[in-house]
């Protein structure tokens, strides 16, 4: 989905540049000092159907790995070190209390339960995860996670708490970090109370467990039930009860709990920490007996929620210190309003003080985080100076080449990670964008400053080297798809030509590996798509003929499998750049430009401000650009029509006058970025573009989604522009009553979504008889179900709610002139002739008539006047004179007094004014000429458009005399018509 998301985003697994890549450090045991464990032990690799159980003291605080396996359950009752859980399917693994943290990794559909200091996940899919977490949980480029709060005991599990250095007090297991969050909705969810461990993980029935007394309850638990995010937002009363350090303290505080929370009142949150001098005086003031109590040691805090929370907690309080535990220090709230002031100052004192505590925790026991780090990052990180000394000793080439390997590992995960983020939402994508951007700089600018070194050491190719410059033109192209900026093309553009001058692709033939072949046919593929979007047409044509060739050697190599579709891409781009050259100027083909320039643009005439100043004026902020004919030429994911309208709705940029290669080569993307994007307000105003989105051949929920997102973005004063370039679709019923989804609509893709691909689904054998069923009654009539691959007028609807600009393109197009303004919102429909004439039949493959017309009006009065060929005097007249007419359009959409009021919401946008007189410019050519008669062969709108805009006499006039000074009067008719006429 997208533009050429196939060539941009394709497969990049086998992108590996360093071959050799550094030895990792040793695990513990792997040590000589501890030559007596066995790895076995504590690796669990390529497993299948297998229960394994590692009992208290089997691992003993060592580090402990998982992976490779399938439909295993693993439990470990020990206390570990960290874990690592890597490539696991319908895996069920419980795991004790972890010291440092546990990282789970390209796992899929399992369950997994565990007390950690610090969680992560990445590449995950459908998996349950119930935790005890002191830290804040890290999810990233996962999905479909359920997350729930781990309540269990078993005999010496509070031990193991201990040994692992955990507080059953510091729980966060609700509050996730998702690293590359959705706009709509959920990477993860939140389970509820009545979601238990054992629901979804079985508990152990091996005899060698028995002595466990294993339980999931709610009262014996080690860590308690806490609700955290579940009540984040929640209003109910708020009660803060905080239980300095002493031996009774941990009892009354679980006594506690287990009487509030049988009445309505709830848990919501609990932290252990130390408080400093700080949070002593913050929390508690000046009161100097508060700061003697915190001295002594931890102290417990516990949050409660729900009605009358605060007194139901001092009465529960009260019983618990009068009958059992006397004179224990705590502190209780007294009133509603001071209760939120101070659960919000301990628990933000705690945050504070936590984030420190488990960063050194982090750094110093979790080595599989420092794979993230540089050498000496780690050391640095981990506080071992001693070693860190001694590391100025090793040779600085080796750190040169680890520091390598590691930037071009980060920059391989995260470009990998742009693939996994939606399409749709123009701002969630943006930090990790900027992420990847950065690592890259800095990758370029590495291997630029150490070459010759990386050469000597790691055999550095200049084809390798390509694939850096190759992703960095990636990401400059998907910025651009992102942003609707056209700088970004430019700037993709450079690095693409840089490759190309340097020649760095030039030996891959020498390889004899045919992936690397598919590499630089990919790059000349992707190379050839923005010389077309940036009418680069002398490059391009280049581009095309040494495609041919690469792909001629390609074939000739390896006989691949995939030969047809490389001619096929070639085809494509031949056939679609002599559709875009197809009118020639003294015996020359011409580019057309079809973006936006200040010639172009219509201004508004004298006395507009007076006519519009009561009339509230929207701008064109999102667009939706689709693309369904089935036979329309296209290049990958681009039509011709969605070629033609995405630049229509682009300004035309001005490229730097530097050298882009060098550009390119000596500066960062991310430098170029910010130097794209600091402009002035003015500049800025002028040159920035809507966003748009680009889908080709959508499915109905694919356009429903991205619909959603782009109406969820429109700020207030915005207008969502939908196009729809499509065959029609008919329902054929006899009786048409609702213009709603009775009178048909135009294609979607036909691709079924798997719940409807079975013959038998309800969408099929909606309205057949059961031959097994009879009725006795006669008179009912079923209507016959409508085709779900379509986008009905109906299926807008829900959009009305703000202001929409629509045009169809279709031969089923009218269908859409009547869309009832439910909402009162501004709505103009500009709607596709249903009809050409015989002469223009074979054309139809090559663009639609009214696209053309609605984005190159000069070309596309020249088409229908069957002019291929003209002078530059002829042609710079004839666009001259359009242009004069376009003006004059606009002239009397302001003068005219017929014109309905909605239109007049859209006309102060740049964009849209243009779409509108462009229209009118169609109507009136097509209107004028011989070979179009009848109104099935005129675009429509909604509103009509009044007869002194559509007929009137002083634009006949005007085109008529185009014909003349183009010598093809002769195909119009005589004189200009009156509106009876």
């Amino acid at each position: 989905m997208g533009c050429l998301f196939s060539y941009f985003f394709g497969s990049s697994a086998s992108s590996d540049i360093v071959e050799q890549p550094p030895a990792r450090q040793p695990y513990s045991w792997e040590r000589a000092d501890r030559a007596a464990i066995k790895k076995e032990d504590f690796i669990l690799d390529k497993l299948k159907d297998q229960t394994i159980f590692r009992l208290a003291g089997s691992v003993n605080g060592q580090q402990f790995i998982i992976q490779n396996c399938d439909n295993c359950t693993v439990y470990v009752f020990d206390h570990t070190g960290q874990v690592q859980i890597d490539d696991c399917t319908n895996c069920r693994i419980f795991i004790g209390p972890v010291h440092g943290s546990i990282f789970i990794r390209d796992s899929t559909n399992c369950v997994l339960a565990t007390v950690c200091q610090q969680f992560r996940t990445r590449d995950c899919r459908d998996t349950h995860v119930y935790l005890s977490c002191a830290s804040q949980p890290i999810i990233e480029s996962s999905h479909n996670l359920k997350f729930g709060c781990l309540t269990l005991n078993y005999d010496n599990l509070a031990e193991q708490y201990k040994s692992a250095d955990i507080s059953p007090w510091n729980n966060n297991w609700g509050n996730i970090h998702d690293f590359t969050s959705v706009p709509d909705g959920k990477n993860y969810s939140l389970l509820d109370k009545a979601e238990s461990v054992f629901q979804h993980l079985p508990v152990p029935a091996d005899p060698s467990c028995s002595h466990l007394n294993i339980k999931d309850d709610n009262d014996t638990s080690v860590t308690p039930y806490t609700y955290g995010q579940l009540y984040h937002d929640r209003h109910e009363e708020r009660c803060l009860v905080i239980f300095f350090h002493d031996l009774n303290a941990d009892a009354c505080a679980r006594a506690l709990i287990q009487m509030t929370t049988q009445s309505e009142v709830v848990l919501v949150q609990t932290k252990s920490y130390k408080m400093d001098e700080m949070s002593v005086e913050g929390m508690f003031g000046t009161n100097r007996s508060y700061a003697t109590l915190v001295a002594k040691g931890p102290v417990i805090g516990l949050e409660f929620a729900g009605n009358d929370s605060i007194s139901i907690c001092q009465q529960n309080l009260h019983t618990l210190l009068t009958t059992k535990y006397q004179n224990l220090p705590h502190f209780i709230s007294q009133s509603p309003t001071g209760a939120r002031t101070q659960v919000d100052k301990f628990y933000n004192f705690a945050n504070f003080l936590f984030f420190f505590l488990c960063k050194k925790i982090f750094f110093h026991h979790d080595n599989m985080t420092a794979t993230n780090m540089t050498p000496i990052d780690k050391l640095v990180s981990s506080g071992n100076y001693q070693d860190l000394k001694e590391n100025d000793g090793l040779d600085s080439e080796d750190k040169i080449v680890q520091e390598f390997t590691h930037l071009l590992d980060k920059s391989k995960q995260l470009f990998n990670g742009l693939r996994d983020l939606p399409q749709y939402g123009h701002k969630q994508w943006q930090p990790y964008f900027g992420r990847t951007f950065d690592v890259y700089t800095k990758l370029w600018k590495f291997q630029q400053q150490h070459r010759v070194l990386l050469d000597k050491n790691l055999s550095l190719k200049r084809w390798q080297i390509g694939e850096i410059a190759s992703k960095i033109g990636q990401l400059y192209y998907h910025f651009y798809i992102r942003t609707s900026e056209t700088n970004y093309l430019n700037e993709a553009c450079a690095f693409y030509s840089a490759i190309r001058t340097r020649a760095y692709y030039s030996k891959v033939n020498r390889e004899e590996k045919p992936d690397l072949m598919v590499k630089k046919l990919r790059y000349y593929a992707r190379f050839i798509v923005v010389c077309l979007l940036l009418k680069k047409t002398k490059i391009m044509r280049e581009l095309v003929r040494e495609l041919s060739r690469q792909i001629d050697e390609y074939v000739k190599a390896y006989d691949p499998d995939d030969s047809l579709e490389w001619q096929l891409v070639l085809n494509e781009v031949s056939t679609f750049i002599d559709i875009d050259n197809q009118l020639s100027v003294d015996q020359t083909p011409i580019t057309l430009y079809y973006r936006l320039t200040n010639s172009v643009i219509p201004p508004l005439p004298m006395g507009a401000d007076k006519i519009l100043s009561n009339i509230q004026l929207y701008s064109l902020e999102e667009i939706i650009i689709i693309g369904n004919y089935q036979d329309q030429i296209k290049f990958s994911e681009l039509t011709l029509d969605m070629y033609r309208m995405l630049q229509a709705v682009e300004r035309q940029s001005v490229e730097s006058t530097s050298s882009s290669d060098e550009r390119a080569l000596m500066q960062s993307p991310a430098t170029q970025q910010k130097e794209i994007l600091d402009l002035s307000d003015g500049e800025l105003s002028i040159r920035s573009n809507p966003h748009k989105y680009l889908l080709y051949k959508p499915t109905f929920s694919q356009i429903y989604a991205f619909t959603a997102s782009a109406f969820r973005e429109l700020p207030p004063n915005g207008v969502l522009l939908l196009y729809i370039s499509a065959d029609g679709y008919d329902t054929h019923l006899k009786v048409k009553t609702e213009h709603s989804y009775d009178f048909g609509g135009v294609k979607t893709n036909s691709r079924r979504d798997e719940t409807n691909d079975n013959s038998n689904s309800p969408a099929n054998t909606l309205g057949k008889k059961s031959p097994s069923t009879t009725t006795t009654t006669t008179t009912t009539t079923t209507m016959p179900p409508k085709d779900i691959h379509n986008i009905f007028p109906g299926d807008l609807y829900p959009f009305l709610r703000k202001p929409l600009f629509l045009i169809i393109d279709s031969n089923h197009s009218t269908v859409f002139q009547n869309i009832p303004n439910l909402f009162g919102q501004p709505l103009v429909s500009l709607l596709s002739p249903i009809k050409i004439p015989t002469v223009f039949h074979d054309y139809q493959n090559k663009g639609s008539l009214f696209t053309l017309f609605l984005t190159t009006p000069a070309f596309a009065f020249c088409f229908v006047c069957h002019l291929n060929e003209l002078t530059s005097e002829q042609w710079n007249l004839c666009q001259e004179n359009v242009n004069k007419i376009i003006f004059e359009i606009i002239k009397i959409f302001l003068k005219s007094k017929l014109v309905d009021a909605s239109v007049y919401h859209f006309i102060g946008d740049d964009f849209l004014r243009l779409f509108l007189a462009r229209f009118v410019f169609c109507y009136a050519a097509l209107r004028l000429h011989r070979a179009f008669k009848g109104s099935g062969f005129y675009p429509s709108s909604q509103p009509q458009l009044s007869n002194d805009l559509l007929e009137n006499v002083q634009v006949h006039k005007m085109i008529l005399e185009l014909s003349a000074s183009l010598s093809v009067r002769q195909l119009f008719l005589e004189g200009p018509l009156s509106a009876a006429e």
